[in-house]
This record gives structure tokens, C-alpha cells and sequence, in this order.
């Protein structure tokens, strides 16, 4: 086979597995999208791990690489690299799976809606002043980390095609396919008659910018979702922490200490 047939091909395979994470950015931000409309659901969990699919696919087609050329060590007899394609493939497979045994086991983060439902757990109780003063602290700090992720105000296909730009992950696809184009250029000059070689290459550029601007649009309809989601959210806290406040307990200071006292000085009497 021709070098610009075999680069082609590897072009191709590579273009494959930024293609699978479009979809799965794709699919998974209008899922979570759809949850967060319906009620269903205040987290988006889905989408932040949505590089995890494709990721486990491109370890499966590494992993089988690697066995055709471990195959071929083996049949030459050459141990040295054995023992090295063998080492690079069970690092490879342990790194695989520490990383997508943590994306989705992580905790989810502190949010709006788990401190409201703390406060509508204990409605109609008397609450210590201290563990108010504790909600409040984690309540700035997501209106901290909310303040540096808020997304663009007005949603559109500009400033889709903006945040592509922005996050170079998602120009991986469309970039791809452009060498993916110039190669099966040069490899078809070659070759007159495989001229479906370029038109295979122009409809897989064509995709990927499609969407590439589509996955972007959906992942800021997400953010601003979430967003919302956060501001009514946080305003119900700030109701319920108002009215916490009216009937909380708040604790004397050096109370303790006199209370251990008292109850010395009463021992001492009895004994």
C-alpha cells in the first residue's frame, strides 16, 4: 500500500475517534438539556463526561493495535520489544481506567439546589446559628465559582461558532478532517479512479463543521439552562435562610464551660 494511502487511512481512523466525541458532546448536552426542562434533575452530570465514550473506544482500538503488534514481535522473536509493547499497553489500560472509574464516580459538586433541600429538610426546627453561618459560606462560594463560568447571555449560531473557537477541543474534528481532505487530495492524484476518495473527505469536513457549531449551541442552551436553574434556585435559599435566621438557636459564648462547672461545684456539694 502507498505511504499517502496508509496516512490517508490513520487520517481517517484518528478523524473516527474526534467524530464519536462530537456526537457524544451532541447528544449528551441536549440530554441533559431536556432533564433540566422536565424537572427531572437540577445536576448536569452527562455532559462534563461526555469524552468519556469515545475515549473507551479509542482504548479499545489502541488496545487491538497494540495486540497486531505485539503479534508481530512475537512471530520475530524479539523480546525486548515484547516486554516494551506489553508495559506500554497495561499503562495504557490502567491509565484508562483510573480516569473514566473518576469521572463517573466523582461527587457532585456543591450547588443551590443541595442547600436548599438541607434547609427544606429542617423547616419548622429550631437550627444553630453556626451551621446557618456554614450555609452561607458554602452559598458565597458557588456564587464565586458561578461568577467565572457564566455563559454568553444571548445564544446563537455566532457565538456558537465563537465557542468553538474558544475551546479547541471542539475545532479537533473539523481540523482533522481538513488533513483528512488534503491527504486523500494527494493520494488521489495518484489514482484517477478513486476520485469518491475526495468526495468522502469533503462530506466528512462538512460534518464535522456542522457539527462542531451544533454541539457548541447545545452545550450553551445547557449552560444557560443551568444558570436559570441556579438563579431560582438561589433565591428560594436566600428565602429560607431568612427565615432560618428568625428561629435559630444561637449559642452563648463560654455556656459549655459554665454548664461543666456548675455540675462540678454539685458533685463536690453531694460528696
Amino acid at each position: 500500500m502507498d505511504t499517502p494511502w496508509i496516512a490517508l487511512t490513520v487520517g481517517f481512523a484518528l478523524w473516527l475517534g474526534a467524530f464519536a466525541l462530537q456526537l457524544a458532546d451532541l447528544g449528551t448536552a441536549r440530554f441533559d438539556a431536556r432533564r433540566l426542562a422536565r424537572g427531572r434533575s437540577t445536576s448536569v452530570r452527562l455532559h462534563p463526561v461526555a469524552w468519556v465514550i469515545p475515549l473507551a473506544a479509542l482504548l479499545i482500538v489502541a488496545f487491538g493495535f497494540g495486540i497486531l503488534v505485539l503479534a508481530t514481535f512475537a512471530i520475530n522473536g524479539d523480546v525486548l520489544m515484547i516486554l516494551l509493547v506489553v508495559g506500554v499497553l497495561v499503562a495504557l489500560i490502567v491509565a484508562g481506567w483510573f480516569t473514566v472509574t473518576d469521572a463517573a464516580t466523582r461527587p457532585a459538586a456543591d450547588s443551590y439546589r443541595a442547600i436548599r433541600d438541607e434547609l427544606i429538610d429542617l423547616s419548622g426546627t429550631r437550627i444553630w446559628q453556626d451551621w446557618l453561618d456554614e450555609l452561607r459560606d458554602r452559598l458565597e462560594a458557588i456564587d464565586s465559582q458561578s461568577d467565572r463560568s457564566s455563559p454568553p447571555v444571548a445564544v446563537s449560531t455566532r457565538s456558537a461558532a465563537k465557542w468553538v473557537i474558544r475551546r479547541p477541543q471542539r475545532a479537533l474534528a473539523p481540523l482533522l478532517s481538513v488533513i483528512v481532505l488534503v491527504v486523500a487530495c494527494v493520494a488521489a492524484a495518484g489514482h484517477p479512479d478513486a476520485p469518491w476518495v475526495i468526495v468522502l473527505a469533503t462530506t466528512a469536513l462538512i460534518f464535522s463543521a456542522v457539527l462542531a457549531v451544533a454541539s457548541a449551541h447545545a452545550s450553551l442552551v445547557l449552560l444557560s439552562a443551568v444558570r436559570d436553574a441556579q438563579v431560582k434556585y438561589r433565591v428560594e435559599v436566600v428565602h429560607l435562610l431568612a427565615e432560618a435566621e428568625k428561629s435559630s438557636k444561637k449559642r452563648v459564648a463560654g455556656l459549655g464551660d459554665r454548664v461543666a462547672r456548675a455540675l462540678e461545684i454539685l458533685r463536690q456539694q453531694q460528696s
